[in-house]
């Protein structure tokens, strides 16, 4: 196993690692850099054949955590690997625990390797994601019949009262995207909390990772802005950013709506909304997803 912790010097390592075995959402260079602040830095655990584990670590406290998902290895060897580096972060760096973000196959092949283990234990889940999946095959961009009323209410009359243009987000000033940004934060609802910092590198550095960056602009005011991209080994896509200034009621149906259709017409197969706690989880519902699968957040201790 090699440490990298310069991620930025030795990025083509981690961007191969990446395309070769990526398979979630999260697993894409330019999100995993725009993650790390200066209390929490990436570090890349680097196996034979390109093989790897997405981490970050705050040196100060010596707190390491596992990035969602974060093991890029073929299935059959996923939780070797996660095993090797919970060793080598709990025994050689010595550190108290270790944080991870697993869906629920893993996590359970993970609790089931610790069970015969002697060393090491998992703690209580300490949080629940939920994440919403759309099949494009399913959804209707006309918005017809009964199931889809109340979005086609809420298009009709939004787009009766307003005038609505698409822009990609790249040719969009970064003080009005800033602005959107900082409404968005102010205006934010529920108790999931926001990284700011994510959101303004993203913004600052072009969307640069990013598939597909868009903004809507209400009555010549740019309001919104979604951005996402295709999910490695996969043709689906990953929405990862929605982002609103609460200026109309109804836009993020709209923006969501809008993002939809265009991605029904790219093709794509299914559509990921992000993991969420409830209170966000009953708005992203409106869109009637096909599957809605769990993450969990729980840490890894010495027994």
């Amino acid at each position: 196993m090699k440490i990298i912790n310069d991620v930025v010097k030795h990025g083509k390592i981690i961007k191969s690692s990446i395309k070769k075995y990526g398979f979630f959402a999260e697993h894409n260079y330019m999100h995993y850099l725009y993650n790390e602040s200066s209390a929490n830095k990436n570090v890349f655990f680097g196996f034979n054949r390109g093989k790897g584990i997405l981490a970050q670590v705050n040196a100060e406290s010596n707190a390491w955590s596992l990035f969602p998902n974060g093991i890029l290895a073929p299935e059959s060897e996923r939780i070797d690997l996660l095993l090797e580096s919970i060793n080598y972060i709990l025994k050689t760096q010595n550190a108290k625990k270790f944080a991870v973000e697993l869906s629920e196959d893993i996590r359970k092949s993970l609790l089931s390797a610790l069970n015969k283990e002697n060393n090491f234990r998992a703690c209580s889940t300490s949080c629940i994601l939920y994440w919403p999946v759309y099949s494009m095959k399913m959804w209707d961009s006309r918005l017809e019949g009964r199931k889809w009323k109340k979005l086609r209410n809420i298009k009709n009359r939004f787009y009766r009262k307003n005038n609505v243009e698409v822009a990609d987000s790249r040719k969009v000033s970064k003080d009005e995207l800033l602005s959107i940004l900082k409404s968005w934060i102010n205006k934010r609802i529920g108790n999931d909390s926001v990284k700011k910092s994510y959101y303004t590198s993203l913004i600052n550095n072009n969307f640069e990772g990013a598939d597909i960056a868009k903004t809507l602009h209400v009555n010549g005011k740019p309001c919104t802005i979604t951005a996402g991209w295709k999910i490695p080994n996969s043709n689906n896509y990953y929405s990862a950013v929605g982002i609103l200034d609460y200026s109309y009621h109804g836009l993020g149906e709209i923006a969501n709506i809008d993002d939809l259709d265009r991605l029904k017409k790219n093709d794509y197969e299914h559509v990921d909304f992000g993991g969420s706690g409830k209170t966000l989880l009953y708005f992203k519902k409106k869109f009637k997803p096909d599957k809605i699968y769990k993450t969990y957040i729980f840490s890894i201790v010495r027994k």
